[in-house]
């Protein structure tokens, strides 16, 4: 009896870890779930591919100052209804990006190119983003 009772305990426990946990780390993100975590952030982390680190800043607002390869540019973050991340700035125009969540952090995947850039660090609660604050 007591075997059972054990039996039925851990079933049940492995149940509510499961319904509990409804997000993997693969899994896209969507968008209310984009819009409530990536507007007034610090991210930072690594392309892919090529191994060059970048940092960004997001505003509330959608404001964002970005950084890579030496070069700081403003821009504007908006979250489609696809869901996608897109970045708009006035040198490059739009790329936007899928994103899911990581073991630790985010990573973006280009919706027209084989990019990828894990965003391995963030900072939440940023209300204005600096040049200055980015740190190449």
């Amino acid at each position: 009896m007591k075997h059972l009772a054990c039996c039925l305990l851990l079933a049940l426990a492995a149940t509510g870890l499961a319904a509990a946990d409804t997000s993997s780390p693969n899994e896209l993100m969507t968008q209310k779930a984009m819009q409530a975590e990536l507007y007034g952030v610090r991210i930072s982390g690594v392309e892919i591919g090529t191994g060059a680190g970048w940092n960004e800043c997001i505003e509330p607002g959608g404001r964002t100052v970005y950084e890579y390869g030496g070069r700081r540019i403003e821009g504007l973050l908006t979250i489609t209804e696809a869901p996608a991340a897109c970045f708009t700035y006035p040198e490059t125009g739009v790329s936007c990006f899928r994103v899911q969540r990581a073991v630790k952090g985010y990573m973006f995947r280009s919706t027209d190119y084989a990019i990828t850039y894990h965003a391995s660090k963030v900072e939440r609660g940023v209300k204005n983003c600096f040049a200055t604050d980015l740190v190449g």
